[in-house]
Parts: C-alpha cells; structure tokens; sequence
C-alpha cells in the first residue's frame, strides 16, 4: 500500500469513519480494490462536486497530483460547454449503478479525453456522495472516427484496437473480425467470415429477438440498438458466456446497410463492481451490528456509575456524621490541630458529595427520555439568573440578552445544560468588579449556535479540549469551587439534542460557550 500524502490523510480518516467500527481485514480489502483498480477511480461529493477521494489509476492517468485533486471539484475536469449537463446528472436520481453515458475531461496537459462514466450512490459521513469509475474511451472514439472518415485507414485499426471489432452486412453476415475478437470469443477470422453472427456469438435464447430487431430495422429504418452502449451477454467458442458492453452502428453502402459493432469484455469491471457492492453492505451491516454493542454499552456503564454514585452516599454519611458527633460530643478535648483536621475531613465529605450528586445528575441525563417542545431560552436564562441573584445578593452581574431567543429541545435537560454554563458564568466572573453575562444566537459560516459570554478569568486555548472531559478542571478548587463534571453534562445533553458544543477563551478576557440544537433526537 502507498504512502499517504499529508494532504489527503485527514481524507483517508474520514474514508475509514465512514467505514465505522469494522474488522481490519475487510477495510483493507475494500482500500486495495479502491487503491489498485487499474481504471482511475475517485469519490465525490454530491452537493459540493468536491473530490472526495482519488486513487493511483487516476493519478497517473490525468497527471494531477493527490493534493492537486484534493483541491478541486469535477468541474474543473470537465470543459465549460459541460458543466450544465454535469449538474443535471448530479441532480437526478440514478439507480445503484447509474451510466451517466459519455462525457469528456481535460488532464493536467491541456488536452481532452473521452471517457464513460459508472457510478455508485453511497453514504459520506453523512452526506451523499458517490463512488466513480472511469473508463477512457478516447482511442474507441478516435477508432470510430477514423472509420467513417476514412475506409483506407479500416484495416490498420482493426488490427490495433482493443475491443472486438465485428462488421456484418445486412443479412447478418460476418464480413470482418479483427485480432481482438479472435482473441476474446476463441474464433478465427477464416472461420466466422461469410457466418451468421447469431449463431456464433449470441446465447439461443436472444437469437430470436436479435433476428427480428435486424428485421424491423431493415423495414422500418427503427432500432433500439443503434449508437447506443447497452450491455448483454456474449457467447465464447467453448460454450462460456461473459458480460459485454456493445456499441452498434449502421452505415449505408451500394449493397445496402452494414452494421459495425464494438464489444468490450466487462467480466473483470463486473466482478469488481460486484465485490465493492458486497463490501460495502458487509460494512454497513457491521456498522449497524457496532452501533447496537456500543449503545448497550453505553447504558451499561451508564447503570453502573449510577449504582456506584449512590452507593457510595451511604459511607460517606457516615464520615461526615461521625466527624459532626466528635465535634458535637468533645469538642472542648479536641486540640486545635486535630479540629483543623476533622474541619478538612467534613470539607472533603462535602465535596464528594457534590461530586456524587454531580455524578447521578450525568447518569439521569445519559438514561432520562426526551420529550422536545418549543422552548424560550431567554426565559429560562431570565429564571435561572434571578435564582443566582437570591443566593448571592451582594454581586452586581450585568445580563444582556437577546429576547425571545427560541430553541426546539427537553425542556428539563436544556435547563440543566443552561443552569451549568450560567454558573460558570456567574462562577468566573466573580472577581470582576463589573460583570458582564451576554446570552444570545449568531450565525457562524452555515450554523446559528447559541452561545453564553462572560468577561471573567478565561483559560489558555491549549487545554480547551480537556474541558468536556468527567473530572477535568482548568482552575484550582481553592481559587473557584467546582467537581468537573458540569461542562460534561452540557455536552452530553447536546449531543443527545444533536448538537455540539464549543468553547472560545483568552486568560484574563473571559469564555464564550457556542451550542447547536438541531432538534434531532435520534442521537438519544
């Protein structure tokens, strides 16, 4: 397996998460065939046209390097007077294997090749996408031409061409085979010529309806054939039957018309389409199968921490209990030492009591159903401040607030998730002399999240990422009181809303919390 560049690794990752939690093997299967299809091969994306993916065939075969595709859409590829029909194609629903027909890019050097597309819909982290194979068909095309515009050149590109070349006259007649039909059906020119071709290379069972469609065309001048790439099944010598693309054109000469068709054995594409199709119900199968353990899981350890929060009150009353009777019961015979002691052991207790009841607070929002409504979280914001106010009447906090700010969600569970984040608010603003809370939405590139500012301590960015994290803490609990375990529980009810959350800082200038709510609870 190649190297891969800087450029597209963070690429190779998202192509692996959209594989999901699976087995090794079959996601090293399905890179290979990806990596090593020898027809240039790519995936893109549905709504932005951006390449998604390329591999090696295509590569070598335009002349951009992996970075370079990276960094474009199919329209770059494509000549102007395409792009309309480009984006009607994307547009339009197609079956698993859609043909789009025949299209032409431009490579690196400038010039232009004629190319047929096959496609297949499938799921990008979310969003549509589809995966492409290419098929140059520049020197077919180049071959047809040479043909019509001139018959002195027939012989030479019949030797040369790739695909079966096969003429026939108007009784059905074969009246030229070149090397490559040979080759592919196992008959020698001096045997078919002057033979019927439907007896040689056509199934019995289309005989029939190929003889009556000559017929209908010799009458009428009418055939669904003709200059179109249709795919049927194609007869060998020894009795074997193979998948074909057949191209039939007509010509009319002194003797009346003659047919010319150009036949490509697809035994190799087919199988190959066939494996990636298999592949990828395999993975989405074992996505699903992944999903499902890890939401048992999930409620599991959910459960546990639970059981394990409240079992642990049980001790810890006792702790803080006999530390009360000491004091109570001999508190003239304790020294100033050991009362300093038994003062730090009820402290403690106090706080792994807040750190528990913290704990099952993060269990119930993990494991509560969620019932959505229209919600005003300037309401709510309003409530929960005046309730700050009353059990701190001596700070001066300034709210300024956006009004009606409307959300979709559980009411109960976005009051918890507004009630933490104010508090941190409330909390780090303290040792500002004039505090400020902002409460508001804006909008954000494609996004409107919702977001809280304070002008309080702030914190470096560098440890941002451990803020969402059960027990992490960017101040001592000595300078402000906390257990951690807040901000986790804000990201996990907007997760359970479909959202996400993030955080701005700068020491010294305050914090701006940013949230979503999508309103889908299928992240429940």
């Amino acid at each position: 397996m190649r190297k891969l560049s800087r450029a597209s690794q963070s690429k190779k990752k998202t192509f692996k998460s959209h594989q999901a939690q699976t087995s090794n093997v079959s996601f090293e299967t399905y890179q290979y065939l990806f990596e090593h299809h020898p027809a240039p091969m790519w995936v893109f994306d549905c709504e932005t046209l951006r390449f998604l993916l390329v591999n090696q065939a295509a590569i070598a075969a335009y002349g951009y390097s992996e970075e370079e595709f990276l960094s474009m859409t199919l329209q770059d590829i494509r000549p102007h007077n395409e792009h309309t029909a480009l984006e009607q194609y994307v547009k339009t629903p197609h079956s698993e294997f859609a043909r789009a027909g025949i299209w032409h890019h431009i490579v690196k050097d400038g010039h232009s090749i004629t190319v047929e597309i096959v496609s297949h819909a499938m799921d990008w982290s979310g969003q549509p996408a589809r995966l492409v194979m290419v098929l140059d068909i520049t020197e077919k095309e180049q071959t047809m031409r040479a043909l019509q515009e001139s018959e002195s050149s027939k012989s030479a590109l019949l030797e040369n061409a790739l695909d079966c070349i096969i003429s026939m006259n108007q009784s059905g007649q074969i009246t030229d085979f070149n090397p490559a039909a040979e080759t592919t059906f196992g008959w020698a020119r001096e045997f078919v010529l002057g033979k019927v071709v439907s007896e040689l290379i056509i199934p019995p069972e289309h005989r029939e309806a190929h003889q009556a469609g000559l017929k209908r065309y010799l009458e009428t001048g009418e055939s669904r054939l003709l200059g179109r790439r249709i795919e049927v099944e194609a007869l060998r010598m020894d009795g074997s039957r193979f998948p074909a693309e057949l191209t039939l054109y007509s010509a009319q000469n002194d003797n009346g018309p003659s047919f010319t068709a150009f036949l490509r054995d697809v035994s190799d594409r087919k199988r190959a389409e066939n494996a990636l199709s298999q592949l990828n119900r395999d993975l989405e199968q074992k996505v699903i199968d992944r999903t499902r353990q890890l939401h048992a899981l999930n409620h599991e350890l959910e459960g546990f921490s639970y059981s394990v929060s409240h079992d642990l009150r049980s001790p810890l009353r006792a702790v803080d209990g006999f530390s009360q009777a000491l004091v109570e019961d001999f508190g003239n015979e304790i020294s100033p030492e050991a009362r300093r002691y038994l003062d730090r052991i009820q402290a403690a207790t106090r706080r792994m009591g807040a750190l528990i009841d913290d704990l099952i607070a993060l269990a119930r929002v993990s494991r509560s159903g969620l019932n959505p409504e229209q919600i005003d979280l300037a309401e709510l914001t309003t409530e929960i401040i005046n309730e700050l106010r009353e059990r701190d009447p001596n700070r001066v906090v300034s709210l300024e607030m956006r009004q009606p700010l409307w959300a979709f969600g559980d009411r109960k569970l976005i009051r918890i998730a507004l009630v933490n984040l104010l508090q941190n608010a409330w909390k780090f603003s303290s040792k500002r002399k004039s505090a400020t809370i902002r409460v508001g939405q804006i909008e954000i590139e494609d996004e409107n999240p919702y977001f809280i500012q304070d002008n309080g301590a702030g914190f470096d960015m560098a440890y941002a990422d451990k803020l969402f994290n059960p027990f992490q803490r960017l101040h001592d609990s000595r300078e402000f009181e906390g257990t951690g375990i807040g901000l986790a529980t804000v990201q996990r009810i907007v997760t359970r809303h479909g959202g996400r959350i993030w955080v701005r800082a700068e020491p010294e200038k305050g914090a701006t919390f940013y949230f979503t709510l999508s309103g889908d609870m299928n992240h429940a």
